[in-house]
């Protein structure tokens, strides 16, 4: 079957991106709200640096995973700001997808474009790929595309 949209390449959810003022109250909070087992949240950067751009937790809920984000550098608050958002509450949607680049070839010919932390294009990361789309290309809604395992 010729695949011919970003659905037919999506295989899951993978992530909401949700900014917080507080990362430790956010995470207190989802502990209590949800019972999660506080060893079971993930924390990056694990130390935090005067070089640190924002701090993130990653909470599973069932079986969908939340990425609390934490602006701590001026850049990366501005950034967030400038969001449909303003700068609080959910991000972004992150989608789980088989293969970026052929996404990337089909939403390319939509004229949809990355754009946001990523306009050149997908980048690389500890065995994923990922890539944000141009908000302005999705009626504001910030969405990044994830190919885990992604090859090279």
């Amino acid at each position: 079957m010729l695949k011919s949209s970003l659905n037919d390449y999506i295989i899951g959810l993978r992530h909401i991106g949700h900014v917080v003022n507080n990362l430790d109250a956010a995470v207190a909070a989802f502990v209590r709200l949800y019972g999660i087992a506080p060893e079971s949240v993930r924390f990056v950067p694990e130390v935090v640096d005067d070089d640190t751009p924002a701090r993130f937790a990653f909470i599973t809920v069932s079986d969908t995973e939340f990425e609390l984000i934490q602006p701590i550098s001026d850049d990366m608050r501005n950034l967030l700001d400038a969001q449909p958002s303003g700068g609080a509450g959910i991000n972004h949607v992150a989608w789980h997808v088989s293969d970026l680049d052929a996404c990337l070839d089909i939403l390319d010919q939509q004229d949809i474009h990355p754009g946001h932390a990523t306009p050149d294009g997908p980048v690389g990361y500890g065995g994923r790929r990922f890539v944000y789309l141009n908000p302005d290309c999705c009626d504001g809604l910030l969405v990044e595309l994830i190919e885990i395992d992604a090859p090279g």
